[in-house]
């Protein structure tokens, strides 16, 4: 029995993706793991992740356009060369990773035989910028299929709320996005890269990089903090160019584009300070539970959250021991927790977020995800 995994991305950082596919191929519970994903230039057609064959299917409809009818005849082709490809490998689970792939799922469900397991990375039917005719569309989508979904495995406990008031029949378990924790040291990665000195005090937002992440609200400050503090972004997004554009004007600001998966703990160890200010600006946003933030705490950084929903809950349930928390989402709120934060000592932070970090863990969280997969071999 085989395990297929299908993503709508280009596998180039899916860091939820890979974790996830390197713990069910080491269980040795399938003969092999696969992941489907979409071909982008100057990516590998076929790759071996360790074992693990990962498929960018380079569709000939890509470069069509991205009218409504290019893109359902795009779907259309990715949905067929899948089944196509894996049709006889044998496939016992299907694993999709967004709800826009849950059409695809179904249908391969019943075409292969297969359980299926929806992976949501966040609230999918409630995301930012999902608005009008579409909106309406991924709600009718879900709640029409969710039925046929074996496990849904989402990132938060706030969204495992959310579904199973929505869906009461539905299996749904929490597997939070945490980093594999091996003994993280201290660095001076980003100290060195910018030649930052060891007197100022470190803050870094590492993900992406795009509108209500907080990337506008985190230049504003340090673009007018005149304390010895820097801010280091770390990743990819449409927010990169302002964030350039600002590093070139203010010497406290950075820029590093994304690192491979194996490498961001190094880079974040170097940091005194994480940062994750999400905006509520959606459902799905105010019930967030960032990778970064378990990163942020990995690498023995105190972290400074927005107030959504479970960011700030999770300060709260270890008694403000690993971080700090707004009361509002606002740039007053954030200069005020900067300057706060800038004169404490973090090192005496550091040994409370580590020991929280190893509480929840990859190598705990893939525990659980594990036993969703045996469930359904057995």
């Amino acid at each position: 029995m085989n395990n297929l995994h299908i993503s709508l991305t280009e596998m180039k950082n899916e860091s939820r993706v890979l974790k996830q596919t390197s713990s069910i191929y080491s269980s040795e519970s399938f003969e092999n793991v696969f992941v489907a994903s979409l071909w982008g230039e100057s990516l590998a057609l076929e790759e071996d992740l360790d074992g693990i064959n990962l498929k960018r299917f380079d569709l000939k409809t890509r470069n069509f356009g991205n009218n409504l009818v290019v893109q359902l005849l795009k779907y259309f082709e990715f949905g067929l060369s899948i089944f196509s490809r894996y049709r006889k490998e044998s496939i016992g689970i299907i694993t999709i990773h967004s709800l826009a792939l849950l059409p695809i799922g179904v249908i391969l469900k019943f075409l292969y035989g297969a359980k299926l397991i929806y992976d949501a990375h966040e609230l999918e039917t409630e995301k930012n910028g999902l608005h009008g005719i579409r909106k309406i569309l991924s709600k009718k989508v879900e709640k029409l299929l969710i039925r046929f979904v074996d496990h849904t495995v989402v990132v938060s406990k706030s969204i495992e709320r959310w579904y199973k008031k929505h869906y009461p029949n539905s299996k749904v378990t929490v597997v939070f996005n945490a980093p594999i924790v091996k003994n993280v040291q201290k660095t001076t990665l980003l100290r060195d890269r910018f030649d930052i000195q060891p007197d100022t005090k470190l803050y870094i937002y590492q993900g992406g990089l795009k509108p209500g992440s907080g990337v506008e609200q985190i230049l504003e400050v340090f673009k007018k903090t005149k304390k010895n503090v820097a801010v280091v972004f770390m990743g990819y997004g449409v927010s990169e160019g302002d964030i350039i554009e600002s590093s070139k004007e203010h010497e406290n600001i950075y820029y590093l584009p994304a690192v491979a998966p194996s490498e961001v703990l190094s880079y974040t160890s170097s940091a005194d300070i994480g940062l994750s200010f999400v905006e509520a600006v959606c459902l799905s946003y105010s019930y967030c539970m960032p990778n970064k933030v378990f990163e942020y705490l990995a690498s023995g950084l105190p972290v400074i959250v927005s107030d959504c929903i479970d960011m700030k809950s999770f300060i709260q349930e270890h008694d403000n021991s690993i971080g700090w928390y707004s009361e509002n989402f606002s740039v007053s709120e954030l200069t005020r927790l900067i300057e706060q934060t800038s004169n404490i000592d973090t090192s005496t932070y550091r040994e409370q977020c580590r020991k929280v970090s190893e509480k929840y863990k990859w190598q705990h969280q893939e525990k659980v995800l594990l036993e969703i997969y045996q469930s359904m071999v057995e």
